[in-house]
């Protein structure tokens, strides 16, 4: 078999590339730079479904109207610990990062602190925002309602989709460590890894999802013509689902249920909770007592077929080390819509190297 060519590029020459897309549909110079990070990031820690796949779907956003590159959110409502944001339809990395700001803040100051986001578009990896808690010493907890309009997920038992991926996210500080990050879907798996396996002509593991007839299948086009993710862990990830549509969309008022007869903007909203550590015990103790426990975790010897006991986050770190070495692979469909994309804005494409691997 011949070689298999690799399109690469480093990650601070495809964040400008993204910046500048982003600045030439409208963004500000902040708001684009900030959401190219964003999406560059998620390309190092290992999530592809939550980066470069999503440029071409933010400027579609942009071209229908749903989104607005240049508007910036605003506190619709607030007390000393509770904080309602209205994205106003912008970049959702944008309110996100506003939003766990005004909630870290505030539990700063009280302890404890909530916010509710909405009126918001894709908010990207949910786990880089309750990080940010985590860096500052602090507990970050996210529940991410995935859409407005009629979600990709069938409830379970159901026969027809209905619910969103609606992700969780929690962060929590270790000492000499770091930071632990859960972020997951309650979906068996998050639907830009459907699209990054359709955008790179491979198929998807089985009991991710099923076809319109509501059989299995492996082929990620399947989704995309009337097909179903299905709930994590059977009745289990639909219960969670539920739950965090209620509270990250019915509880922050993000405009709708998912179903509703005329809703079609699909958008990300999201209840934000950030706990002080120092509320309850000082943090430098407790920055010890959960590395002891890491330490214990890491010192269990691996089951058969593992390498060794990983925590959450664990991989991401590796990943974003590797890569910022190595280079970011881009797959040949996403390049087409760069070379498309910044053939319409007059931009020029980003300076790659071709990578030779064995097939």
């Amino acid at each position: 078999m011949g070689d298999i060519v690799e399109r690469v590029l480093r990650p601070d020459i495809l964040a400008d590339f993204v910046r500048r897309v982003f600045q030439a549909a409208g963004a500000t110079t902040e708001g684009a730079r900030l959401v190219a990070d964003s999406l560059v990031t998620s390309e190092l820690v290992g999530h592809p479904s939550h980066g470069l796949v999503r440029v071409r779907q933010y400027l579609d956003s942009i071209e229908a109207g749903e989104l607005d590159p240049a508007t910036a959110p605003i506190i619709a409502k607030e007390t000393a610990v509770i904080t309602s944001v209205d994205a106003q339809n912008g970049f959702g990395q944008i309110a996100a990062h506003f939003a766990m700001q005004v909630t870290i803040e505030k539990a700063q100051a009280q302890g404890l602190a909530v916010t509710g986001l909405f009126n918001n578009n894709h908010v990207g990896r949910l786990g880089e925002w309750v990080q940010l808690a985590a860096d500052r010493g602090l507990i970050g907890l996210a529940f991410c309602d995935t859409g407005r309009a009629r979600g990709r997920a069938a409830p379970y038992g159901g026969a027809a989709h209905l619910l969103g991926t609606n992700p969780l996210a929690a962060a929590v500080p270790v000492g000499g460590r770091p930071a632990l990050v859960l972020d997951y879907a309650t979906t068996q798996v998050a639907e830009g890894k459907v699209r990054v396996a359709r955008n790179q002509g491979r198929q998807v593991p089985e009991g991710w999802i099923i076809d319109a007839n509501g059989q299995p299948t492996t082929n990620p086009e399947d989704l995309y013509t009337g097909g179903m993710l299905l709930p994590m862990a059977g009745h289990k990830g639909y219960g969670l689902s539920l739950l965090i549509e209620l509270l990250g969309g019915v509880l922050t008022g993000q405009g709708g249920i998912p179903g509703q007869p005329g809703l079609t903007i699909s958008g990300n909203s999201v209840l934000f909770l950030v706990v002080s550590v120092d509320a309850f015990r000082p943090l430098a103790d407790f920055l010890v007592d959960g590395a002891t426990l890491c330490d214990q975790v890491k010192a269990i010897p691996p089951a058969p077929g593992f390498d060794e006991v990983l925590l959450p986050g664990e991989p991401e770190y590796r990943s974003a080390e590797h890569r910022r070495a190595s280079g970011i692979v881009v797959d040949e469909t996403t390049w087409s819509h760069f070379v498309e994309i910044a053939d319409g804005f007059g931009l020029a494409l980003p300076d790659q190297v071709s990578r030779y691997t064995e097939a």
